[in-house]
């Protein structure tokens, strides 16, 4: 569902009241404005919830190693590890492509939708991380080479906070 669809809903579920405001001249736009970077915060979250169930992932695939005589297989973990709370970090306090009342530069509705959809598009490469961690967790368990899934992981969260890296430009080119 894309972001316009999404704020069709969340406007059919307003009260008389709500609806009256936005009668009011500029204030339809501005409650849009509002809703859109609501709409791409929840939608922010919903990935660093998904990159932080790769925790639970980790802590096994650990424990995995450990009983089976593997411990020193553990050593890059780690750092996959800090990676995914880094992207995790980004998710969370990512700018909201606010600008106030009297801000010289204002963020329209365009570079909403824009930010929206660069965040949705993300959907898809973090499901591939969280793919590859539960690989990492397979590997652990029955024996295998975990080494690969490590380096994979490792290529694919610096990828994806690269790529968030990059979600700056929408805001920066207005």
């Amino acid at each position: 569902m894309d972001l316009q669809s999404k704020l069709n809903k969340v406007q059919g579920n307003e009260s008389f009241l709500e609806r009256m405001k936005r009668l009011i001249p500029g204030y339809d736009g501005y409650v849009n404005r509002d809703n859109s970077r609501e709409l791409d915060t929840i939608l922010r979250n919903q990935l660093a919830l998904k990159l932080e169930s790769n925790k639970t992932k980790i802590t096994n695939s650990v424990s995995n190693l450990s009983s089976a005589g593997r411990l020193f297989e553990t050593a890059n973990i780690d750092k996959i590890d800090k990676k995914n709370e880094t992207a995790i970090a980004k998710f969370k306090s990512a700018a909201r492509g606010y600008s106030g009342a009297f801000d010289v530069v204002k963020v329209k509705e365009d570079k909403l939708t824009a930010l929206y959809n660069f965040d949705e598009a993300l959907l898809t490469d973090v499901e591939s991380v969280c793919g590859l961690f539960s690989e990492l967790e397979d590997g652990s368990k029955t024996g295998g080479n975990i080494q690969d899934a490590v380096s994979k992981i490792g290529a694919t969260l610096d990828g994806l906070i690269q790529k968030f890296n990059d979600r700056e430009n929408i805001l920066s080119n207005l």
